[in-house]
């Protein structure tokens, strides 16, 4: 009994730690702080009820030890020794079986009421919360190229430097676009010199047309004249002509009214000629301003050609101070200072860390309850003591697998039913520390509170 002490001891001290170690592991974290008081509590009940026990078997040894002399004499014929009364055989090892079955009885009380703890953890929490581990963070790079060739005169940033929007990056060489300024504000002053000079070629056509037009109309009025003095000569000539015929008047007298209204009708002739010469150089002006409009119109065609060449040539020395498009930080850093760029090559990309946000690829059996609004619970992997709270942004219009570059037919071949992701965008509501910690291409794990 005595060899068996320590090791029964042993034994139960083993089981005992295992035990609460077991059910420290998988309860403590459920129950919280009044049922791990109440674990505590119940603890030491048992601790008290085992070293009770440990005693027991102690005395139990010790009377052991106390018989032995006894059953010595007893063994020897010679001497007669009156032995106590030995006690009943299943009177010693009441008490430890009675401590037992409390102490059993206790853990399946635990084990009840962690049963409980756990059925109601699963049907206030478990059953409305979704996760998945397919998850990382993202976030909108841009890129920021050269719109224009040269070379990099001025490196404004370092590797992973913060930036605002429009702080200055990087600085082209800017010797060649002003001189193409020069030249283009020089092509723009002569181009508005020329259009000044048709636009006044044309005002003297269009005066010379009405200077013209007065001409045209002294000759409509020596014509009227004319044709007037015609008339009264031709009437002249018809009563002497009467007047000879009865003989009261004389024959050269008849021949002068005569040669008059021949004169006179020349005369309207001649004023006819002169009408027509006068509108013929009219027509010509004319078509001279018409010229001279058409030639207007060429030249502000100059000139707006001119002024687009400015502007573009002002652009492009604009362009050889490239700035951050957004906040961010900078990365992916690939050029140097006095490096020759080409237009459109890419030089650096600015990182928005501050607006990233959550991909998370959830299986399409967790969408069921799934809607926007609703808030989830983001851990980084990274950072597994971090907590960040995220708010369901987006859900994806189709699944990943109709995205990828070559999407599945199952149309065709054998079938196999895969479970589908569907990506959703998770806002994240992170300051401070947790926001600077956020880095596109973490991964994390994600839990959304389904419960409405």
């Amino acid at each position: 009994m005595e060899a068996n002490s320590p090791t029964l001891a042993k034994i139960a001290i083993s089981w005992r730690w295992r035990s609460e170690r077991s059910i420290s592991g998988t309860v403590y974290p459920i129950l919280g702080g009044y049922w791990k008081g109440l674990l505590i509590a119940i603890g030491e009940a048992n601790e008290i009820r085992f070293q009770e026990g440990t005693h027991l078997m102690a005395e139990l040894a010790l009377v052991a030890r106390n018989d032995a002399p006894a059953v010595e004499a007893r063994s020897r014929p010679a001497e007669t020794v009156d032995a106590p009364p030995a006690p009943p055989a299943d009177a010693a090892p009441d008490k430890p079986k009675r401590r037992r079955g409390r102490i059993v009885g206790g853990l399946g009380g635990l084990l009840l009421i962690a049963g409980g703890a756990l059925g109601y953890q699963y049907q206030t929490v478990w059953s409305h919360q979704v996760s998945t581990d397919n998850a990382y963070v993202r976030a909108d790079i841009t890129p920021v190229a050269a719109k224009v060739e040269g070379y990099v005169s001025k490196l404004m940033v370092a590797d992973n430097q913060s930036v605002k929007a429009g702080d200055v990056l990087m600085v082209i060489e800017p010797a060649d676009y002003q001189a193409r300024v020069a030249k283009a504000e020089a092509d723009l002053a002569q181009a508005r010199a020329n259009l000044g000079s048709l636009v006044a070629a044309r005002g003297s056509a269009v005066a010379r047309v009405g200077a013209q037009g007065g001409a045209i109309g002294e000759a409509s009025a020596r014509v009227t004249a004319a044709r007037a003095n015609a008339a009264r000569a031709a009437a002249d000539q018809a009563r002497y002509e009467d007047l000879a015929g009865r003989g009261w008047t004389t024959r050269a007298r008849l021949d002068q009214a005569r040669a008059d209204a021949r004169s006179a009708a020349a005369e309207v002739a001649a004023a006819q000629a002169a009408v027509s010469a006068q509108r013929g150089q009219e027509g010509a002006l004319q078509a001279s301003t018409v010229g001279a409009g058409a030639a207007i119109v060429a030249g502000q065609a100059q000139v707006q050609a001119a002024e687009a060449a400015l502007r573009t040539a002002k652009l492009d020395l604009a362009r050889t101070v490239i700035r951050a498009p957004v906040d961010g930080v900078v990365g992916n850093r690939s050029v140097r200072e006095g490096q020759l760029v080409k237009a459109n090559q890419q030089l650096l990309v600015v990182v928005p860390v501050q607006a990233a946000y959550v991909v998370a690829n959830f299986k399409e059996t967790q969408l069921a309850d799934m809607r926007v609004g609703q808030k989830v619970d983001v851990r980084i992997d990274a950072y597994p003591d971090v907590k960040i709270e995220g708010v369901v942004d987006s859900l994806a219009p189709a699944s990943g697998a109709q995205f990828a570059l070559i999407p599945t037919d199952s149309a065709t071949g054998n079938f196999t039913k895969i479970v589908q992701r569907v990506p959703v965008k998770i806002r994240v509501e992170a300051k401070g520390l947790a926001a600077q910690l956020l880095r596109p291409g973490l991964s994390v794990e994600a839990t959304v509170e389904t419960k409405a």
